[in-house]
């Protein structure tokens, strides 16, 4: 009788969650309804939350509000914030810039508007294509400086390449080098107290990006900074696809090799790379560290540089506008390094219309997969019908990484941005954008070698693929919003 009567409780309370959850759903789809959301998102988040309430609701809560009014406009007070406490004069990043109209190649009027920054001239540029090179640049970089190292990556190991990198500044911030450490708190969510003690113990400034001070600040994980940045004394910096861990290096049986590229850049463009740190710092300990902005043009290059740092609070749809833009501009050449490749509908529309004028249009991508989801949706958006005169590759020769899109023989982006919705609307990214003969020349070549490495896909890359394979894969763009 008992137990019958727990029984029986049980059971109504399950009925009066499972309403609630009902009711829920309901309430948060018609939210996603009025807000300005994609097509795509919308039917996906709609159809989860009324069909799936008691999973759809709580994923909602955690990962659907990426474009959350309050958090945006908390971020946007806190810029406002940075513009009326920044030390140095309005008119300081239009030094060593100059306007697209002193340029025949590319018409940069767009791509500097969405930026918010000037195109610089005389820049140096290197390339690293391998983790190991990489992080060798890097430490040297670290070991040379004398005033300050801004460091900031979304992924940072607390492993044996890890512990290089926090011996280096630890080591330069006892030689009274000051030293800023940002870290995003999920991607680099694995690092406990203890490290950032011992990191401030030797003297190094330590933060962790979080969308928010308060707990419902906390708990919308989908915010990310995704940049990966090291500047030294405002002369020098790296950007690019690296993280900092055992795996970029090839040091992971399960990966293997890791392609990647990153770049060592001196000039101008500093500045607007280091403001971008600045904003992101000011927003996790709102502290305004003195930084140098005389960054010399150099003498040993003249590459033309425009930093573009992207994120979900930018008035505009920066990224989505500027590689949109770009592809436009394509007309003989459209090659695309991406480890994920999961576009938006406006996107999707470029890359057919480049393909159709008869553009070069080539996408690379990993053949081994890291994140299921995101790996099973790239082939049903390769196998898409206004994408079949676009060609697509799967690198064989380990994972792949890399981001960088080649425009003609005109323009080169390379930085931290994916080719998916999160990329593009969802995170924090930093990309450079480069113009330079013997810059695209190079980059050129590494990136004939790595299609070499790779298998093209079929017109239909699902065609051969199982029921079950391709069930997997049309599920998994519904998420496609998310990923």
């Amino acid at each position: 009788m008992e137990v019958s009567i727990w029984q029986g409780i049980w059971e109504y309370g399950g009925a009066t969650i499972l309403l609630l959850f009902q009711i829920a759903g309901f309430f948060v789809a018609g939210r996603v309804l009025l807000s300005n959301r994609s097509t795509q998102g919308t039917i996906a988040w709609g159809l989860s939350l009324i069909m799936l309430p008691l999973v759809a609701v709580p994923l909602y809560l955690l990962f659907g509000r990426n474009r959350l009014h309050s958090y945006i406009e908390a971020r946007r007070k806190v810029d406002r914030e940075f513009a009326r406490t920044h030390p140095l004069e309005p008119e300081h990043a239009n030094r060593s810039g100059i306007s697209s109209q002193d340029d025949d190649k590319f018409d940069w009027h767009v791509l500097q508007d969405l930026a918010k920054a000037p195109l610089s001239i005389g820049n140096e540029v290197d390339f690293h294509f391998t983790g190991r090179d990489t992080f060798d640049s890097m430490i040297k970089g670290i070991e040379k400086a004398e005033d300050y190292v801004l460091f900031q990556f979304f992924i940072f190991r607390n492993d044996e390449e890890g512990m290089l990198f926090a011996e280096a500044l630890k080591k330069k911030a006892a030689e009274g080098v000051k030293v800023f450490f940002l870290v995003d708190g999920l991607g680099s969510g694995q690092l406990n107290r203890a490290f950032f003690r011992e990191l401030e113990h030797s003297g190094v400034e330590t933060g962790r990006f979080i969308p928010g001070r308060t707990i419902r600040g906390r708990l919308r994980v989908n915010f990310r900074n995704h940049r990966k940045v090291i500047i030294v004394d405002g002369k020098e910096a790296w950007i690019g696809g690296h993280n900092i861990g055992r795996e970029y290096v090839g040091n992971k049986p399960e990966i293997g090799p890791w392609r990647d590229t990153h770049v060592h850049v001196r000039g101008p463009v500093l500045n607007a790379i280091q403001m971008a740190f600045l904003q992101d710092w000011f927003w996790v300990t709102r502290k305004m560290p003195s930084l140098n902005w005389g960054a010399p043009s150099t003498t040993q290059g003249n590459v033309h540089a425009l930093c573009l740092a992207t994120g979900p609070t930018d008035p505009e749809d920066t990224c989505t506008l500027a590689y949109v833009h770009m592809i436009n501009r394509a007309k003989k050449r459209l090659w695309i390094h991406s480890p994920y490749f999961v576009p938006a509908d406006e996107v999707i529309v470029a890359l057919q219309l480049a393909a159709m004028r008869g553009v070069d249009v080539r996408i690379l991508m990993p053949s081994q997969r890291d994140h299921l989801l995101v790996w099973l949706s790239s082939f049903y958006f390769s196998a898409l019908p206004q994408l079949n005169k676009v060609r697509f590759f799967r690198y064989n020769h380990g994972f792949f990484h890399s981001k960088m899109m080649l425009v003609d023989d005109d323009l080169l982006s390379v930085g931290t941005v994916n080719f998916d919705n999160r990329s593009f609307r969802i995170n924090f990214e930093i990309t450079l954008l480069l113009e330079d003969s013997d810059t695209i020349r190079s980059c050129y070549e590494q990136m004939k070698k790595d299609f070499l490495n790779a298998t093209e896909d079929p017109v239909d890359p699902l065609a051969k693929r199982n029921l079950f394979f391709k069930l997997a894969a049309r599920g998994s763009r519904l998420l496609s919003p998310l990923l």
